[in-house]
């Protein structure tokens, strides 16, 4: 079995993201820093949507597809300059843009149902009294799934997302997935076998090295009887030389 599991970064899109007055820095490691002394309470900081009028704004939805009546937990990442939470708002729309339902709080993670007749919804960060905020992701999955994650390497060329197994074993199996990317969103599959972990990896083909170095600083730290090499999503779009030094590079994990 296998569970599904989304992360989302900062919206590419800066039309989805309250500019006026604020100072937005990105750091090497893609999270964000974004500050604005003259923010409101009640002002929303940045939004993502699951639906854009692509031929309109040219921009891509960013958030995933949710299946109707289904429970799910959104989780956040992010540190502020206070001790008040920020507060995340979900909204839930008919084929008329008319809300069905919304969902409001101020807990890192919050369980929502989606609403029958959904077809599409946003999430929000909606300010309380925060001057500034340091933002690395969002994950929408499973309940509990967000949880399984060991650790995030994230920079210009790549993404690395490690998968802790569900429960421990003695005898575990490293399987890493290679996709082509970085991607607005990241799909993880999540293993539901106790002796199994997992690193996602998601590449534009540049940066082998830096790339390799932190896959073995990953692998190195964790003691495994077992690896598995599995081609993901788009694998075969990556540059065939790029493809020849990662294979080369993971035999000594073999």
């Amino acid at each position: 079995m296998m569970s599904e599991l989304y992360l989302m970064r900062w919206p590419q899109n800066l039309s989805a993201v309250y500019v006026n007055g604020a100072t937005i820095r990105y750091s090497q490691d893609q999270s964000v820093y974004y500050a604005n002394e003259v923010l409101s309470p009640g002002q929303i900081i940045c939004t993502w949507s699951s639906a854009t009028d692509y031929l309109v704004s040219g921009n891509s939805p960013s958030l995933p597809l949710l299946k109707i009546n289904r429970t799910y937990e959104l989780s956040l990442r992010l540190k502020a300059d206070n001790d008040l939470p920020v507060q995340v708002q979900i909204d839930f729309f008919d084929g008329h843009k008319e809300v069905l339902d919304s969902y409001r709080g101020t807990n890192p993670r919050l369980v929502f149902t989606v609403p029958k007749g959904m077809v599409s919804y946003e999430v929000r960060l909606v300010n309380l009294k925060h001057e500034w905020l340091h933002f690395e992701f969002i994950t929408i999955g499973e309940i509990g799934t967000s949880g399984r994650i060991v650790e995030t390497i994230f920079r210009r060329h790549y993404e690395l997302v490690h998968i802790r197994s569900l429960k421990g074993s003695s005898q575990k199996t490293i399987q890493l997935i290679v996709n082509y990317g970085p991607r607005s969103i990241l799909p993880l599959s999540l293993h539901e076998r106790d002796d199994v972990e997992q690193v996602f990896i998601y590449t534009d083909g540049q940066a082998i090295d830096s790339l390799t170095q932190s896959l073995s600083r990953t692998l190195q730290l964790k003691p495994f009887d077992k690896f598995r090499f599995e081609l993901g999503g788009g694998y075969y779009y990556l540059p065939s030389e790029f493809i020849l030094d990662l294979e080369d590079g993971l035999k000594k994990f073999k």
